[in-house]
């Protein structure tokens, strides 16, 4: 709790003009009488106006108001009237004064030139104003020190002062007004949308000879100039903190940055947006494309299934050992961004930057407290963190949820305007618009990073070249031993995660990011626009037009501890929209196939069409052999045996056998990857038994054959669609112990 600003009877105590009982008897007679106490102290015989007159002159802490009585250019009454008014509207009082008649701008203008007040130490005259204690200067020096960042917002995430009295001795030193308490935008000429967000501020009063401008800071004067000449009228500056200037520019430009974050990438990329599922130039080749096989098959329907066959047969075997060539890249050593607890403890915590967390959350109020327990536990210094919840406006729940809550000041709930399309790519670039820090990462509500990702990711892009651009966390289950369908998940993302994603690292082609647990650099992200609000595996997406952007990502070793999907229909959900994703990424990026190819080079093309068609293709192609073997051993058809004459038969059985053996070989390998690698670290959230489960892996492709085709269903009729996940089944119970587990 803040103690009450430091006033002139206190000061007067505290350079020996007064003692205790003649301050005590002075604030009694104001309480019963009013009036002003210098009056009353004069009055009483305590002090003269001599030595009332040389304090006020010569004190740093006094104020223009006292000032102002002292000369006898105001009243009592008016300094009263004047401050309630400064209250209301805000802005400077000397200004506030000459608006209300009570002094001229050449009256101002002497008190303010007559000897001018040098300005302290923002600490020093927090300590003078006893506002905060010795004690609590010095701890938050001391944190300083260790950390870096600015005083005042560490006395702020200390728990010291409040924002609102930091933000008036900001306003003070800087020689600047604050923002009133009743603000009313209503009616207002606001800045043009481009503008305010150049200059990071916004119109939020007007008077009869001037503008009130809330900024963050002190403008320069080119700014100040250039908003000048666009409102026609003189600006005056007046203060603002950082959660007044959230509520004030969402009233003013929520649509705008709505616009922004659905359109935007569309406006400056219209090539890479898939707001547009199918060109006209690929529906016309998908036309001809459909009409020719058609003929072909009225015409010789033996020879085109025939040729089908070997068309999918080969692109089947390219695209399965191009995944296990990969993976076995990624098992090479030294292949990931690794950082020792020495290095960790050697960094300079001054020299790190802040750092933005974006947290999309959906009609999941039941994981919010965990979310924000899991952020805290981070070892980052909490004021250099800018944590902002994505809450959509339609989610009324999480909305009063959060709203309950006793968030920390470095958290930050963003209300997502309801709009079409309703997905997280949507709320990440709402969410981006107003982020301060240098680099920026996503986290999913249910999320557990381990503590020091931040630190490692920081570490990664100092020690690596420029052009990489993004850090990708490696994700992975907590809920593992759930039931079948959590193990077989956890198998897939230990080969994705260890093994697939670093190899395509080393081979430095196109790579599908995560959905969580990506870092960037800020500077990138709005150099290519944020994300795409209508593909729904924006993630994907996003390491595409990377690539294509020329820049690169690295992996980094460190775990953000995911719940793994336990129900079958819930699951279906999941993949089905990621599955659809990589088919909007694939169509997006292959509308012009020539000028990607030269974009991306041969390797960049293959791999491209390895991991983002590979995906989606074979789930869909799967079905039909198991479909045309199980007929042939219930038939016999001859049909089918001619689509397999002798050395095409012999093929397609060691590619059976094969390519079931190489995924296989896959998803064992990356789980026991998994485990070695935690084993050595002294954490072992799972047990070696999980490896003989690879040996399902079959059984886990009809699910993904089956969300396959619910994708490419949806592709057609819903593209945008964004089917919610369910989280939370797991209980809380098995999540702490799985927890557990691991810190063992």
């Amino acid at each position: 709790m803040n103690k009450p600003i430091y006033g002139l009877g206190e000061r007067l105590l505290n350079a020996g003009l007064l003692t205790k009982e003649q301050l005590n008897k002075g604030l009694e007679i104001q309480k019963q009488s009013g009036g002003l106490l210098g009056d009353i102290l004069i009055k009483e015989g305590y002090l003269s106006s001599f030595d009332l007159s040389r304090f006020l002159q010569t004190n740093r802490l006094s104020q223009l108001g006292e000032r102002l009585v002292e000369k006898n250019m105001i009243t009592g009454s008016q300094l009263n009237q004047a401050l309630a008014y400064q209250r209301q509207s805000g802005g400077r009082l000397g200004d506030i004064c000459i608006e209300l008649g009570f002094i001229t701008q050449s009256q101002l203008d002497q008190v303010l030139t007559q000897n001018p007040k040098e300005k302290g130490m923002l600490g020093d005259t927090l300590l003078e104003k006893k506002l905060i204690t010795k004690e609590q200067l010095d701890s938050a020096l001391t944190m300083q020190k260790r950390s870096g960042g600015r005083l005042g917002e560490i006395l702020v995430f200390m728990g010291y002062i409040s924002e609102d009295t930091l933000y008036r001795e900001l306003a003070t030193q800087a020689e600047l007004g604050r923002i009133g308490d009743n603000i009313s935008l209503t009616g207002l000429k606001s800045l043009p949308y481009q503008l305010a967000r150049k200059h990071h501020a916004m119109v939020v009063g007007e008077r009869n000879h001037r503008f009130i401008v809330a900024v963050e800071s002190k403008l320069s004067s080119e700014a100040l100039s250039e908003l000048q000449t666009y409102l026609k009228k003189p600006v005056e500056q007046v203060l603002i903190s950082g959660s007044e200037n959230h509520k004030y520019w969402e009233t003013l430009y929520s649509q705008n940055q709505m616009h922004d974050s659905v359109f935007e990438l569309y406006d400056e990329q219209p090539e890479n947006s898939a707001i547009v599922t199918f060109t006209s130039s690929q529906l016309a080749a998908f036309l001809i494309l459909g009409l020719s096989l058609l003929v072909f098959l009225i015409t010789d329907w033996r020879g085109t299934l025939f040729y089908i066959n070997i068309f999918f047969q080969i692109l089947y075997a390219l695209m399965t050992f191009s995944k296990l060539f990969i993976v076995m890249k990624g098992e090479r050593k030294n292949t990931q961004m690794k950082y020792s607890a020495q290095e960790l403890a050697s960094i300079d915590e001054r020299d790190l930057p802040v750092y933005t967390l974006l947290i999309p959350v959906f009609k999941e109020k039941e994981v919010v407290g965990r979310l924000i327990e899991n952020i805290q536990a981070f070892d980052y210094p909490k004021y250099k963190l800018d944590v902002r919840i994505l809450l959509e406006e339609v989610d009324t729940e999480t909305i009063e949820a959060v709203n309950a809550m006793e968030l920390p000041p470095y958290f930050t709930p963003v209300i997502v305007p309801k709009s079409q399309p309703q997905t997280k790519p949507k709320a990440c670039n709402y969410g981006l618009l107003q982020a301060k820090g240098e680099y920026v990462v996503i986290y999913d509500a249910e999320d557990r990073p381990e503590p020091d990702q931040l630190k490692k990711a920081c570490l990664a892009f100092k020690e690596l070249p420029d052009e990489y651009v993004c850090i990708q966390a490696k994700l992975n289950y907590f809920n593992s031993n759930f039931n079948a369908l959590t193990k077989l998940f956890t198998q897939e993302y230990s080969m994705w995660f260890e093994l697939l994603l670093v190899g395509i690292m080393q081979m430095d082609i196109p790579i599908p990011l995560g959905g969580t647990s990506n870092h960037f650099k800020m500077s990138f992200l709005k150099e290519v626009g944020g994300w795409d609000p209508f593909n729904v595996t924006e993630d994907a997406d996003l390491g595409i037009r990377l690539y294509k952007f020329r820049y690169k990502t690295a992996i980094l070793d460190s775990r953000t501890w995911e719940e793994a999907n336990s129900n079958i229909r819930n699951w279906i959900r999941q993949r089905s929209r990621w599955i659809k994703g990589y088919m909007q990424t694939w169509l997006v990026h292959m509308r012009h196939p020539a000028s990607f190819y030269k974009t991306v080079g041969f390797r960049g093309f293959l791999g491209y069409q390895a991991m983002i068609l590979g995906t989606p293709l074979l789930p869909l192609v799967n079905p039909v052999f198991w479909f045309l073997m199980v007929l042939w051993y219930l038939t016999e058809a001859s049909w089918i045996q001619g689509l397999f004459p002798g050395f095409l038969y012999y093929i397609a059985c060691l590619q059976l056998f094969a390519a079931n053996f190489a995924f296989i070989y896959m998803n064992l390998t990356g789980m026991y990857h998994v485990i070695k690698d935690c084993a050595m670290k002294g954490k072992q959230p799972f047990s070696y038994g999980l490896i003989k489960y690879s040996l399902l892996t079959p059984l886990y492709w009809i699910l993904m054959s089956i969300a396959s085709y619910k994708a490419l269903a949806q592709l057609i009729v819903k593209p945008f669609y964004w089917e919610k996940t369910v989280h939370g089944l797991t209980g809380d119970e098995h999540a702490e112990a799985a927890a557990g587990k691991e810190l063992s």
